[in-house]
């Protein structure tokens, strides 16, 4: 009787269990093993599998740390004992047994769509679908969804009446890897909120379903260029936008007037980071005297986090345009070192320290909503800031302004924002694609911009907006996105990099030497990305 253990080779290595069956199983004080009846040189005849006990050894029954392939010759197999029928009933037993954990221990692997081919066909629904929605968690956009929805129910008599959502929000820093994670682990998500600079990733690592072959040329051109390209990865689609974006300076002019402060009108007239840093100390009120501001200066960005969208600014603006400083990354989407760890990128996070260490405009620990509750005079912002005072206080009850972005050496503010993403593990395509259709349409578009009032994607909904006008209220937003927005970088390595800037900036604000950061970031992050050398050749 002769073993082939883990170091077989040729046809014997295809024949073992490969760990996947139980290491023994006892019956009757006595371990059972998985035996073969095709040895290399045994009779054709004998090509069942059977079970056979494991001979006595020196130190007693052999248990063996693995299930073995025995190869056993015919006259062996002769002179077996006939077993006993209550012996055969034992190992009927174990077999299915053996069974039920080979089938327990497969992992069935989750379906990666590279083209049409692999799209589902949902045949009519038995009864009701959820969609499963992975969000940010924010009450304007999810307002804005739950309407969407109850549209999308109407359309063509009902023809998705029967589709609901259930949405899981989590914050802004923990999304990016939960929607990774949770495609790996076949969770099943139907959608997700993507940001812009993050789909390259998700189309690199396959964790979304591509849409290119799912919309025509005239829903394509619905959509502005910039946004289709920021959605897409190696000539693939793999979702449509939302809305687009732009940061400014929004104020609250009660503040700024009880102040005696005048903010520049228009982005060509925006302020200095230094002339800046002058009107947010005149604006920080510490009316009793105990060291914490009842009203801060500043907020620079939204919600709690220091992510990339408006904390890479200051990089950006303290290097000229074509610099490696404003790059923040070589062109190869993978080099790091000499780009966003420069000299100026480091003096100008050196000054985002000092808002909060030495100027004490801004809190060490960023509180929530800290604009929309009148605890801060200045934020730095998108627009979709309007939406939120508008539902906490009512149209027309915030008394707001808005000016040019401050800067260093050169205005900017980055562009892109959230796009619809449909994750390979839906089993309800259809479904999922024709939501994301809607949604995203102009019909759709127009019921997110009631709620969140931020820059529109849609060209058509955009011209039909009297706040963008030549005189609107938000009319800003539009001339600085054109005069000097710019995407955030653009890798399959951005939600590796939005981590580890996020990180470093978060130690710069509670004192952490800037330059050590960015340099100890740089160099994580060419060791996390070497995995996408050669992306964009």
């Amino acid at each position: 009787m002769s073993t082939l253990g883990r170091g077989a080779r040729g046809p014997a290595a295809n024949r073992r269990c490969q760990g996947l069956c139980p290491s023994s199983i006892h019956a009757h004080r006595r371990f059972w093993s998985w035996v073969t009846m095709t040895g290399l040189n045994a009779p054709r005849a004998l090509t069942t599998t059977r079970l056979v006990a494991a001979g006595p050894t020196r130190k007693g029954w052999q248990t063996g740390a693995h299930c073995r392939l025995v190869r056993v010759s015919p006259g062996i197999l002769q002179k077996r004992r006939i077993l006993s029928m209550k012996t055969w009933k034992v190992l009927a037993v174990l077999m299915l047994l053996c069974a039920a954990v080979l089938a327990a221990c497969t992992v069935a692997p989750v379906p990666m769509p590279a083209d049409d081919s692999m799209a589902m066909e949902d045949e009519g629904p038995s009864g009701p679908v959820t969609l499963k929605f992975l969000a940010l968690a924010d009450d304007d956009q999810l307002n804005a969804w739950r309407e969407i929805l109850a549209e999308f129910q109407q359309l063509n008599d009902g023809e998705y009446s029967y589709v609901e959502l259930e949405f899981e929000t989590i914050p802004f820093r923990e999304l990016f890897p939960k929607i990774e994670s949770s495609v790996a682990v076949g969770l099943p998500w139907d959608l997700f909120q993507a940001d812009g600079p993050d789909m390259k990733h998700y189309g690199f690592n396959r964790v979304i379903w591509p849409l290119t072959d799912h919309f025509s040329d005239e829903e394509m051109a619905q959509w502005f260029p910039q946004s289709i390209e920021e959605g897409s990865f190696r000539d693939q689609f793999l979702g449509p936008p939302i809305m687009q974006s732009c940061s400014l300076l929004m104020y609250n002019k009660d503040f700024t007037d009880a102040a005696g402060i005048s903010p520049p009108v228009g982005i060509e007239n925006a302020w200095t980071m230094e002339e800046a840093v002058a009107a947010w100390q005149d604006t920080t009120v510490d009316e009793n005297g105990d060291g914490v501001p009842e009203v801060w200066g500043l907020r620079w960005g939204q919600g709690t986090w220091t992510g990339d969208y408006e904390h890479g600014i200051f990089r950006r603006s303290n290097g000229e345009i074509g610099s490696a400083t404003y790059a923040g990354m070589g062109e190869d989407g993978v080099t790091f070192q000499g780009y966003l760890d420069t000299d100026e990128a480091a003096e100008a996070m050196q000054f985002y320290q000092d808002l909060h260490q030495t100027y004490k405009v801004s809190p060490v620990e960023a509180i929530p909503e800290i604009f929309e509750s009148r605890q801060a005079a200045f934020m730095v912002t998108p627009d979709n800031r309007i939406g939120a005072l508008n539902r906490i206080h009512g149209e027309g009850n915030f008394n707001w302004g808005v000016s040019g972005i401050p800067y260093f050496k050169t205005p900017v503010c980055h562009t892109g924002s959230w796009h619809y993403g449909i994750s390979p593990n839906t089993q309800h395509f259809e479904e999922a694609l024709e939501f994301v259709r809607y949604a995203s349409s102009d019909a759709g578009a127009r019921i997110w911009y009631k709620h969140v009032r931020q820059l529109p994607a849609n060209i058509g909904l955009f011209n039909e907006l009297d706040e963008y006008s030549e005189d609107g209220n938000q009319r800003v937003w539009l001339d600085a996105m054109n005069s000097f927005g710019i995407p955030r970088i653009q890798t399959p390595g951005y939600t590796e990099y939005q981590q580890l800037f996020a990180e470093a900036a978060g130690n710069i604000v509670v004192g952490a030497d800037p330059k050590e950061q960015l340099s100890a970031a740089a160099r994580r992050l060419e060791g996390l990305v070497a995995k996408y050398t050669g992306w964009n050749n």
